[in-house]
């Protein structure tokens, strides 16, 4: 491993991971480090039973994601996570609906079709993915995981037009 290393040295780069890095001066708004995400919370009926049981438990959870797609919810379902979010004091983080494992063509099942992992297909794909952020925003979610780095371009530009509320945020996945 030495030999590869110097070599790794000689090209400028690195000869390993850095462990003496300094500890990070950037923190969340309100001084922490990190933060606790519960992710695959679907609906309203496992997000307050998650909410009662960190309460009961005297927990502290500061995000919780649902991962299977904004369009899979009524609007009273998101209204209602969107109240318990607020009452629990956690970010909720819905997830854009449409993705390439609900499109009509099963090439993201193949082996060279997952190399495009859950990205859009389609200019028609991005008008819905966005007509899922504008309905979320409009029964007051701000915050969205999304799959797709064309559409964050898109989200974030709407957002510095005054499209979607400045204060919407963003989490991308793989």
């Amino acid at each position: 491993m030495k030999e590869t290393r110097d070599f790794l040295v000689k090209m400028g780069l690195p000869q390993g991971d850095a462990y003496d890095l300094p500890t990070s001066q950037k923190c969340f708004s309100d001084g922490a480090q990190y933060r606790f995400e519960v992710p695959g919370i679907q609906g309203p009926t496992a997000m307050k039973s998650l909410l009662d049981e960190v309460t009961e438990k005297n927990l502290v959870i500061h995000r919780v994601t649902q991962t299977k797609g904004i369009m899979l919810l009524t609007d009273n379902e998101i209204s209602e996570m969107v109240s318990l979010a607020k009452q629990g004091e956690v970010d909720l983080v819905l997830s854009i609906g449409p993705r390439a494992t609900y499109d009509t063509s099963a090439s993201v099942l193949t082996p060279e079709g997952q190399r495009m992992g859950l990205r859009l297909r389609g200019q028609e794909q991005i008008i819905r993915a966005i007509e899922d952020v504008k309905r979320a925003v409009n029964l007051g979610c701000r915050s969205f995981l999304l799959y797709d780095e064309g559409l964050l371009w898109i989200l974030n530009e709407m957002r510095k037009q005054g499209e979607i509320p400045s204060n919407s945020k963003f989490k991308v996945s793989a």
